[in-house]
This record gives structure tokens, C-alpha cells and sequence, in this order.
């Protein structure tokens, strides 16, 4: 990872109290260590960061609400792949 460059990785779906979810995670090579800030969709939203600007979770928020059919099925497929080894 190049300093400054977002990387974005993402679970399988989980369940957790009867609910699915997914748990993503934006991280950065910051001035003073790593930046991140993570998340879970269906709410698309950030819970948690450190380092990045209020407009960049904001942005986060908003890619996560865009891409989250795309994530979704992806997550699904993790899931299949873990299935698969098990």
C-alpha cells in the first residue's frame, strides 16, 4: 500500500443477532500510522475510524450506499468460496 492510497476490503455475509451483515473497512497509510474506518452494510454507514476527515467518511458513506448491491453479491460469493473449503 502506497502512502495515501485507500484500500477497501470487505467480509462474507455474517449474521449476528438474527441479522446480515457485512463488515467493510477503507484503510491508508497515514502521517502517524494507519488511517481507517469501518463500517457495515446494509447501513452503509462508518462506526468506527481514525485519521480520515469528516467529508471523507461522508464519501465513504456515500460509495458504500452506491456499490452496495455490487458488495453484497460479492460477499455472497466469499461466502460460497468458504463453503466450498470447509
Amino acid at each position: 500500500m502506497e502512502k495515501g492510497e485507500v484500500t477497501f476490503t470487505y467480509s462474507g455475509v455474517l449474521t449476528r443477532n438474527n441479522r446480515k451483515l457485512i463488515r467493510v473497512r477503507f484503510e491508508r497509510k497515514g502521517n502517524s500510522g494507519i488511517d481507517f474506518a469501518e463500517g457495515k452494510i446494509p447501513e452503509c454507514k462508518i462506526e468506527k475510524q481514525n485519521g480520515f476527515s469528516q467529508e471523507e467518511i461522508r464519501q465513504m458513506e456515500e460509495y458504500l450506499e452506491i456499490e452496495k448491491e455490487n458488495i453484497i453479491r460479492e460477499a455472497k460469493k466469499l461466502n460460497n468460496i468458504k463453503n466450498l473449503l470447509s
